[in-house]
């Protein structure tokens, strides 16, 4: 399953035009489209990015990318996904499962040492990553050209056929995938350019139109496209009969129209047996669809949010355009203070939980996921909520899983003890009292607000003097707040806003880490990579413990030694391995891979809170609403970037080859030697190692702080077993 799902037959009637066409114009770019073209084709292709979980040399690309653009002066105006529009989620849902089964193939190929075939399996389905992880780094990167961009409310094809619509003064035309020519745009699509050959190619909405129907009529056209499937609508379930159609595309489904008497009605009558049999609700799939499609959701050049055709909207809209939120909400999403996902989860009354990249539904992913978790996706909905229209409170919000088409739950937002906004509001600080005890450079996010907690002074100074709280209003205290909220929230802060013993923990580790950072300043994330392993700790996820037999698991030693390399590599996988702009070249890792499955649902839940807090701030009037910083504030808060799994997987295969016994010297050459081998375009293996081993020891200080009642005995064993592994191994 690609990036890009399209259809061969509208493909082939593209046409190609001088790009000095487009010369001193700005094109509205659809962000996804942009990033999966960009992901499917040299020089910025990584094969393996479903089996790392990330990129090695994205951004460089991206750059390189830009930088052609304004070469040809042609300005890019990005627009980026909002939230999913109704049947989204299951698509995407459906479309991961597909991806999984070639992951699959290509991991057996793996195992079975068929490397280069497995490497080109996996290059086949690149669209089991979900490609939005991407957005924060592409938004980074756009902000430091200073190139403007907006988050839609729903669709980004949605907001471009406006642009296109209005003959909008910010754009001369609209570049994105194929779902554009379902909306209302005056011709044609820009597809992509072939900067060598200084060319551009398009589609002409009408000329597909023409050859597809002889009327040229746009409701046929329309109804053939949702029949031959979309991203928010399953193909109609006839086509998918191999021994009808070996093959379809959307001249398929306009023929099968044709004969149905140019009604989708009709067409599933006539095959009403297939859609009982596969599908019995897509009919009533399509008709929520169509409506999507006509009354699509977009920001006016006015700022407002509108729906097309507004005037003949039904009464029934909240079936199919979901609960509407206030705007205010759609502003901080469009400004990218806010993600899509937890405004999502509120306007369709859903929380569906996507596949993993490994495709395992381990015991301890579906504990997480449908337990461990949950109370903080609680904490975050009922932060957001009651600031909402009073309809929306009584809405329910159910959980659906992946892994298992039976499982449902009820979010119980409404009921949270202590409730979080309690909690929340006993916080208020301001610049003056910060800077009274704490210089400016003190420390970066996290490591601020942790160590600050230790200070019985400052804590007197955190508590509201007036009510209601109002004030918090630089980037920095919007920041910090939030994150002490956060910290309140998750239990590493006490109602009298004094370090428990979980925050000492942390405290502990993040004080250990200050040396780490002076001496590496240009590694980044560590106190969040911090942050995040003692959330996994917390949940049983961090202790090197593992099921014998699994794929990618050390192969010397016993299971103690195992078991503690198992864990010394985990927390490598929560590091960035610098790495030179090339495609990654070196082993794989599937059992790291679930680790990383797990680390990336605890950081989403936890990004979800952070973001429930710092808008609810906004919400109740705390902080001032008018400002340019969103972006900035964003960026600062916590959980926004991942790693891959690459300094995870050269750790575990350097050390998995290791023998105690060798000396210093020799251990330091041969790991000097290791990159020329597996992973040849790493920048600093060495100081990366250096910085995983340090790494570990804060974490291990910081979890002997720890009683018996947090925390297992055997559990804190595993870290005082790890710092002894890697003493014995000096380098």
């Amino acid at each position: 399953m690609p990036f890009l799902v399209e259809d061969s037959w509208i493909n082939d009637q593209a046409s190609t035009h001088d790009i000095s066409e487009l010369e001193g114009c700005a094109i509205a770019v659809d962000a996804t489209y942009y990033l999966g073209q960009l992901l499917e084709t040299p020089p910025a292709h990584e094969p393996l990015l479903s089996a790392l979980g990330g990129l090695t040399g994205v951004e460089a690309h991206i750059n390189q990318n830009l930088d052609l653009w304004a070469k040809f002066e042609i300005v890019p105006f990005f627009v980026f996904d909002g939230q999913p529009v109704t049947g989204q989620d299951d698509i995407t849902l459906d479309r991961g499962l597909q991806a999984n089964k070639k992951t699959d193939e290509a991991w057996n190929l793996y195992s079975q040492g068929a490397a280069e075939e497995a490497v080109t399996t996996f290059g086949t389905s690149p669209g089991a990553f979900n490609i939005q992880k991407l957005y924060p780094l592409l938004q980074a990167v756009l902000e430091s050209r200073e190139l403007h961009f907006l988050v839609a409310p729903y669709t980004a094809c949605a907001q471009l056929a406006y642009f296109d619509m209005v003959d909008s003064d910010q754009c001369s035309g609209v570049m994105g995938s194929q779902e554009l020519l379902l909306y209302p745009v005056k011709d044609s699509v820009i597809r992509g350019f072939d900067w060598d050959a200084k060319t551009v190619t398009a589609i002409s909405k009408r000329k597909v139109m023409r050859s597809l129907t002889p009327t040229a009529s746009e409701p046929r056209f329309i109804d053939s496209f949702l029949m031959a499937g979309t991203s928010f609508l399953p193909p109609f379930p006839a086509l998918l009969e191999s021994s009808m159609y070996s093959d379809y595309n959307i001249s398929t489904a306009a023929n099968l129209l044709r004969t149905s008497e140019n009604s989708v009605a009709t067409a599933c009558a006539s095959f009403n047996d297939i859609l009982q049999n596969k599908d019995a609700d897509w009919l009533d799939k399509y008709r929520k669809a169509r409506m999507v499609v006509h009354h699509f959701v977009y920001i006016a050049e006015s700022g407002e949010i509108r729906v097309n055709d507004y005037e003949h909207l039904t009464s029934d809209n909240h079936e199919y355009l979901g609960l509407q939120l206030p705007a205010e909400l759609f502003h901080y999403l469009n400004t990218g203070l806010i993600g899509p996902r937890l405004l999502g989860n509120i306007t369709h009354g859903q929380v569906l939980i996507q596949p993993t990249l490994d495709g395992v539904a381990s015991d301890e992913y579906k504990k997480l996921v449908t337990g461990r978790i949950v109370p903080i996706k609680e904490q975050a909905l009922s932060l957001l909520i009651p600031r909402l229209h009073r309809g929306i409170q009584h809405k329910s919000i159910k959980v659906r899983a992946w892994f298992d088409p039976k499982y449902s739950y009820t979010v119980n937002h409404r009921n949270v003890s202590p409730p979080p906004s309690q909690q929340v509001a006993s916080w208020d600080v301001k610049d003056s009292a910060l800077r009274e005890f704490f210089p400016e450079d003190f420390a970066g996010p996290v490591s601020l607000e942790v160590l600050s907690l230790a200070n019985t002074d400052f804590v007197a100074k955190t508590f509201p003097k007036d009510r209601p709280i109002k004030g918090i209003d630089s980037t920095d205290m919007v920041t910090s707040v939030a994150i002490w909220r956060f910290l309140h929230l998750r239990g590493y802060a006490n109602d009298e806003h004094k370090l428990t013993s979980w925050g000492n923990a942390l405290a502990t580790t993040l004080i250990t880490l200050q040396d780490v950072k002076e001496n590496n300043p240009e590694v980044e994330g560590l106190s969040e990579a911090a942050l995040v392993a003692f959330e996994l700790i917390r949940f049983g996820l961090l202790t090197g413990k593992h099921t014998e037999g699994q794929p990618g698991l050390p192969r010397k030693g016993s299971y103690e030694e195992k078991a503690t390399l198992v864990l010394i590599s985990e927390c490598a996988s929560l590091l960035k391995l610098r790495h030179q702009v090339y495609g990654y070249t070196g082993p794989l890792n599937k059992n790291l891979l679930s680790f990383w499955s797990l680390a990336s649902a605890v950081r989403e839940a936890d990004r979800d809170l952070v973001e429930a807090v710092v808008a609810s701030m906004f919400l109740y009037g705390q902080s001032k609403r008018e400002r340019d910083d969103h972006l900035e504030i964003s960026q600062r808060l916590p959980f926004h970037k991942e790693p891959d799994v690459g300094l995870g997987i050269a750790v575990r295969t350097f050390f998995d080859e290791d023998e105690a016994s060798e000396d210093k010297e020799a251990r330091l050459k041969r790991l000097e030697e290791f990159p020329k081998t597996f992973v040849p375009y790493a920048e600093s293996l060495t100081d990366d190692f250096r910085v995983v081993r340090d790494f570990i020891d804060a974490l291990a200080k910081g979890v002997q702080v720890l009683g018996a009642d947090d925390l297992p005995v055997a559990d804190k064993e595993a870290w005082t077993k790890a710092q002894a592994y890697l003493e014995a191994r000096p380098f």
